[in-house]
């Protein structure tokens, strides 16, 4: 349970505005009041506030650019139909499970014959590895398609080339220096503008692939649930064409095409035809990330594409992520007085490396620092780096490159590797550059509101407003806290409450630990969650921070 100061929140409040941007939009007023507070739209911007209302996946994908790049990459494409020996290389995440997946079933349209692999992430790590190549070279492999990865892989693919492989790689990471010589690599970061460099590498892929016009667009559009779910997990900015992405993906997800994404919502008892962004990020994300962090992620790649025997798949994905949960967990509670005395970089050879990049997400959000987490891993130190908002994690490893043998990633999450031989070194280095980036701490847009305010209807409509996430978070509400007061216990074990505050109630999910400072609260930020359950319909009110006045 959050704790939050007053001082940190800013209350909005509706306007008399909002009723005519309401009449305009054919929105409500509390919708209203939101797209002035959280975008900016006014009486002027109408258009726009229509525009972000109901995004549009076809006018999102005219307005892309089709780069020389992309094109060379149909022409080997196109050269290659028929081939026999295709191969799809591919990373241990979820968009990596998700570009493998989609390039598979692109790759299936097109060759006779196509395999996959995905290193295993502790004991080759990320990248395309030379030991790959050349067994890929003795096979004689026509066309090796690399999705989430490659970009800065110079010597492995150029030597690719120089066998005389054809290797297209569809990526999102920030380029070297220099790309691998004779290979097509279709990256927005290469080449093209601001809105393509908001995919994923899942929609990079995809997004090649409508552009190319060698597939079926009906088909195209039945593969957006990995372009979805590869969004979301990557925590890519919700803009226009993302959010148009992650809707129409949405939707393909409540029609339940693929059986094992339907099997593995039904065993976590998810209904899918009203599943959401939430559901994803919360539920299914973390059980399909399980496989790569503890096993291999060739098992979340069998559950997407459907594989025999899905269900065995699916159970043992359950009983990773079960097993994640519970090493997450402890290491939590580990760690938090170490960040507390001020650690920022810290390894310990008890730690499974394939948990760290989670748990220090959770820190660096919740203490707002930046967080670094390693463990040993053969003869290297694999790491983790999170950085709050205003830091820049590539920045720092660039600033620590002369003793790393590896890293990548994006501004707020990039991992690392080190000779363990070189650690205390690194982490002497790194930790001084870490204590210096300030804590950093937003302050809260929250519209000061009733929970009797938000009916289910109100509710539906600033769903309009989703999918929510990173670069479009959902709104929050505030209401001060009320008498009388209750606290009335939830479940079978004590953790959860439901508070009742005069006529309002809330629903404090682990609330117990923060029991004291719930009762002597100030108000409450809050928001409202639809709860679909035996057929019945109904909206609760989820205690998101507690607000406290430390002036009184």
């Amino acid at each position: 349970m959050n704790i939050w100061p007053l001082e940190r929140v800013s209350l909005k409040t509706l306007k008399s505005e909002d009723d005519e941007l309401a009449a305009k939009c054919g929105c409500s007023p509390i919708v209203a009041a939101l797209l002035r507070i959280k975008y900016g739209f006014g009486r002027g911007d109408i258009l726009r506030a229509r525009e972000w209302l109901n995004p549009s996946l076809k006018s999102a994908l005219l307005s892309l650019e089709y780069t020389e790049e992309e094109k060379e990459a149909a022409n080997v494409w196109q050269r290659n139909k028929g081939a026999a020996r295709v191969a799809v290389y591919g990373d241990y995440d979820v968009d990596g499970v998700c570009a493998t997946t989609l390039a598979v079933e692109m790759a299936l349209k097109s060759f006779l014959s196509v395999r996959y692999f995905i290193p295993h992430r502790h004991e080759q790590g990320y990248g395309v590895h030379k030991s790959i190549i050349r067994d890929l070279a003795r096979d004689r492999c026509n066309l090796l398609i690399v999705v989430d990865c490659g970009t800065r892989d110079i010597e492995a693919l150029s030597e690719a080339a120089k066998a005389g492989i054809d290797v297209l790689v569809f990526d999102h990471h920030a380029p070297g220096d220099a790309l691998p010589e004779g290979v097509v690599v279709v990256n927005p970061y290469v080449t093209g503008s601001p809105e393509s460099k908001t995919l994923c590498a899942t929609g990079v892929l995809w997004k090649w692939a409508v552009k190319s016009r060698i597939f079926d667009p009906k088909w195209l559009i039945s593969k957006l649930d990995l372009v979805a779910l590869a969004t979301i997990a990557d925590s890519m900015p919700l803009g226009l064409l993302n959010r148009a992405l992650v809707k129409a993906g949405i939707n393909v997800l409540r029609k339940q095409t693929r059986g094992g994404l339907a099997a593995l919502a039904g065993e976590m008892r998810l209904n899918v035809n009203v599943i959401d962004e939430e559901d994803l990020s919360m539920r299914v994300i973390p059980a399909l990330n399980a496989a790569g962090r503890l096993d291999l992620a060739e098992l979340s790649v069998k559950v997407l594409l459907g594989h025999d025997n899905v269900k065995t798949y699916v159970q043992k994905l359950i009983a990773l992520n079960r097993r994640r949960q519970c090493l997450s967990s402890n290491l939590l509670e580990e760690l938090w007085p170490l960040i507390e005395r001020g650690e920022h970089v810290v390894c310990d050879e008890k730690w499974p490396a394939g948990v760290l990049s989670g748990v220090a997400s959770r820190l660096c959000s919740e203490t707002g620092k930046a967080i670094a987490l390693a463990a040993p891993v053969g003869k290297v130190i694999r790491g983790t780096l999170r950085v709050p908002k205003g830091s820049d994690a590539l920045q720092v490893l660039t600033e620590v490159a002369p003793y790393l043998e590896a890293w990548g990633g994006h501004k707020f999450a990039a991992g690392f590797s080190v000779d363990a031989k070189k650690w205390d070194e690194l982490k002497e280095r790194m930790d001084n550059i870490l204590k210096g980036i300030e804590p950093s701490f937003e302050e809260l847009e929250v519209l000061d509101i009733s929970p009797s305010c938000l009916s289910l209807n109100e509710v539906l409509q600033i769903k309009q407003l989703g999918p929510f996430g990173v670069g479009n978070p959902a709104p929050l509400f505030f209401a001060k806290r009320e008498s009388p007061l209750e606290l009335l216990p939830l479940g079978k074990d004590g953790r959860h409450f439901r508070v009742k505050s005069g006529e309002n109630s809330y629903i404090a999910f682990n609330g117990a630990s923060s029991k004291d400072i719930i009762i002597d609260s100030y108000g409450w930020i809050y928001r409202p969650k639809i709860n679909y359950w035996r057929g019945n319909v109904k909206v609760d009110m989820l205690l998101d921070r507690v607000v406290v006045n430390r002036c009184e």
